[in-house]
């Protein structure tokens, strides 16, 4: 999206060449000192850095002071004054040309007011000039109309009619239209996306002589958008800008090494935002700033960050708005209701991805009570202007139903123009929807392919998806090593989960070489990254892989950090050290307390490991009361092996009265769920009638279940059933007796 100060939302902003400015003013005209300001003030020129104002100021003067007469030279010099923010005089002289019907100084006008520049904003001021302007034929005013149309300040907005705004100014000869043109056709904004045609206006316009349009077109080439990505062209041509002096360059080459470039080449650029802030560019102040705040490659600073912010606004950067915001939120206590209001100043300025922050923060009610329909309305205005992250949210507002009623159609329309705008958030919700169904027809395949999409644009969060699904073969072939690769990326780039995945792949050597020593290098960054279940895996390493030395003291260390975490596996895995006296010394009473602290977070487990020592002690420990209720707790919980104790021990009366009714029941819950040993018992009930009525068929086909699932018991019964039973078959029983599971 473009605006009076142009901003795209791809956040890459463009460049122009600095001429060197003459000395001091002359007492008559000094053509040199003319074609200077000239080349410095004229329409259209779009600099954000004090130094090249000041140039531009300096030549002026020298201009208008040859030249006293001449409208151009003062019209150059006020403008040179406003473009420094010295708003007062400006204006003042800008109001006595246009009272001569000066139309380039209408537009400043405009301007002034359109954004609150030396006077408080008015939108029906602005238009008036603007319309007086045009009447006087003046083409940068139909492409600030143009604007005005598309940003709905001071009329319903249109995007027809700012089009054609544009298109007239285009026609007019004025260049910058056609940048305005490019980034609607780039952004979508009332037209279908067509990058190809934008990457041709910006070429035309650059063909022209438009540097800016020259900047633009490096960052089109960076991502390969309405062009083959050539990022090597982009860096040559940015470097040229440097070599000239170009603030502009030096920032945009900056950004560039920020995002994609080598450790040298970061440094590189905090040089190049350094020398740029030192030469009064604003966006490089905001830059600068976003670094700090961000604290990667430089230590962060709060304090720096929001002073250069400060300085950027007091320019007008309409980017340094919303990083003010930005920096309040991250601060360690987060000021919300400022931020807001930061906020809302970029959104109102027409920052498209500020409306989209306005609407989450409705949403989220940070700042403001929660109101996810005040947030949806944030979220549309933002996504038709073209910015992708709004119409991830808005396209997610009305697929989920969030804010106002569900309309599925649509919200997949603008979750698809996200995603095809390179919005990685957007393709994994398509995924998400596609996965389980919910509005899009289920289809696992087509998840996938989202999910794939995401993480090869980038997408930390899809690098996991995509391994979990490589790795279990949901909507794509079941692939241990494609799995491990993705998932090592995920690791590299931070995920606990991710890293907690390659120790356990390593362990297993699932998609890689067996590597016990890498597998607790990645189990030991997960857990200090916060991912419990790696504490536990290091705890069985140092007690049981073949591969290390054994070291118990370890072993204990790392299960006690993992319980102390509130991690079930380790808790039980101490108890069963305990029970057992495994690298300690045996101690029931610790294996209880950690049993305990497991069941109590509702390890099923845990329950059947405390009925079972209860009920398998010696002495004075032995419980058959503690045993039947942690069982009991345990076989609601749906654990088979507690169901099958219970079925002994109401079949045998441990400390209750002998139930073989209670004792078929329970062994019948714990076959279902495919316990080879009650498939047996539940057998050897039918076939002699215990609890139920005598049926050898439903007894040869339980023994035939418990046979298939290894149970040694269910095949020699399976074998006598074929012997003795209703279907004699000998040979048949032969083989069953012969090659019984092991």
């Amino acid at each position: 999206m473009k605006l009076f100060h142009y901003l795209a939302t791809a956040s890459l902003f463009l460049a122009v060449s600095i001429a060197n400015s003459p000395a001091a003013a002359a007492t008559a005209v000094d053509p040199a000192s003319e074609a200077t300001c000239r080349h410095l003030a004229r329409d259209g020129v779009e600099i954000d850095n004090l130094a090249y104002w000041r140039d531009a100021l300096a030549a002026c003067e020298a201009y208008l002071q040859a030249e006293p007469s001449s409208i151009d030279a003062l019209y150059f010099w006020l403008a040179s004054k406003f473009n420094l923010q010295q708003f007062e005089p400006a204006l003042a002289g800008f109001e006595e040309l246009a009272a001569q019907g000066h139309a380039p100084s209408m537009d400043y006008l405009a301007k002034a007011s359109a954004y609150g520049l030396g006077r408080e904003r008015d939108f029906k001021a602005a238009l008036a000039w603007l319309r007086k302007a045009r009447a006087a034929n003046d083409p940068r005013s139909a492409d600030y109309l143009g604007e005005m149309y598309m940003l709905g300040w001071g009329v319903a907005q249109d995007f027809v009619m700012a089009r054609s705004y544009f298109e007239l100014a285009d026609r007019l000869g004025y260049i910058p239209a056609k940048r305005s043109l490019a980034w609607m056709y780039l952004d979508g904004i009332g037209v279908p996306v067509d990058a190809e045609r934008g990457f041709g206006l910006l070429s035309a316009a650059a063909q022209l002589g438009h540097e800016r349009a020259t900047t633009d077109i490096t960052f089109l080439y960076t991502k390969g958008i309405g062009t083959e990505k050539n990022a090597s062209r982009a860096v040559a041509m940015l470097d040229d800008l440097v070599r000239k002096g170009s603030a502009d360059g030096m920032r945009t080459l900056a950004r560039y090494y920020l995002r994609d470039g080598d450790k040298t080449q970061r440094k590189t650029a905090l040089d190049l935002l350094e020398k740029a802030v030192a030469l009064g560019d604003g966006n490089a102040m905001r830059t600068l700033a976003d670094v700090y705040v961000a604290g990667r490659e430089t230590k962060r600073d709060f304090a720096k960050a929001e002073s250069l912010l400060d300085q950027a606004i007091a320019q007008d950067i309409l980017a340094a708005y919303r990083s003010k915001a930005l920096l309040l939120l991250k601060m360690p206590d987060p000021r919300y209701d400022q931020a807001m209001y930061w906020m809302k100043e970029a959104a109102s300025r027409g920052n498209a991805r500020a409306m989209a922050d306005v609407g989450a923060m409705y949403e989220q009610g940070k700042g403001v009570p929660v109101d996810e329909s005040e947030a949806r309305i944030w979220y549309g205005k933002s996504a038709e202007l073209g910015d992708s992250s709004g119409a991830r949210r808005f396209g997610q507002s009305l697929y989920m139903g969030t804010g106002g009623p569900r309309d599925v159609e649509n919200g997949v329309k603008w979750l698809e123009k996200s995603a095809a705008a390179g919005e990685t958030d957007a393709m994994r919700v398509l995924a998400y929807g596609y996965e389980k169904g919910g509005g899009l027809p289920k289809d696992v395949v087509k998840a996938f392919e989202w999910f794939q999409k995401a993480a090869e644009a980038g997408d930390t969060n899809a690098f996991l998806e995509v391994a979990d699904r490589s790795y279990d073969g949901s909507g794509t072939t079941a692939d241990a090593q494609k799995s491990f690769v993705w998932y090592l990326k995920a690791a590299e780039n931070g995920s606990a989960k991710a890293q907690y995945c390659v120790g356990l792949l390593y362990e297993r050597g699932e998609g890689t070489a067996q590597d016990s020593r890498e597998a607790v290098h990645w189990f030991k960054a997960a857990a200090e990254n916060g991912f419990i279940d790696a504490f536990a895996e290091l705890g069985e390493m140092y007690a049981n892989d073949a591969n290390l030395p054994r070291d118990d003291g370890k072993s204990i260390d790392y299960l006690e950090k993992g319980a102390a975490a509130g991690n079930v596996t380790a808790m039980i895995l101490l108890g069963i050290k305990y029970e057992d006296g495994d690298g300690v010394a045996r101690d029931y009473a610790k294996a209880i307390e950690w049993y305990e602290a497991a069941a109590n977070k509702n390890s099923a487990d845990a329950m059947y490991r405390l009925g079972t020592l209860y009920r398998g002690a010696d002495g004075n420990l032995k419980d058959f009361g503690k045993a039947l209720e942690w069982l009991t707790k345990a076989g609601a919980h749906g654990n088979a092996k507690a169901q099958y104790s219970l079925g002994d021990i109401y079949e045998y009366g441990q400390g209750v009265p002998i139930d073989r009714s209670k004792a078929l029941s329970w062994f019948m819950m714990a076959a279902f769920k495919q316990y080879p040993e009650a498939m047996n018992a539940v057998g050897y009930y039918y076939q002699n009638g215990i609890g139920t009525k005598e049926d050898q068929t439903i007894a040869r086909n339980w023994y035939q279940k418990a046979a298939d699932a290894g149970s040694a018991a269910g095949a020699l019964n399976l074998g006598w059933y074929y012997e003795n039973g209703k279907d004699q078959d000998q040979a048949i029983a032969f083989q069953y007796y012969k090659n019984p599971p092991s």
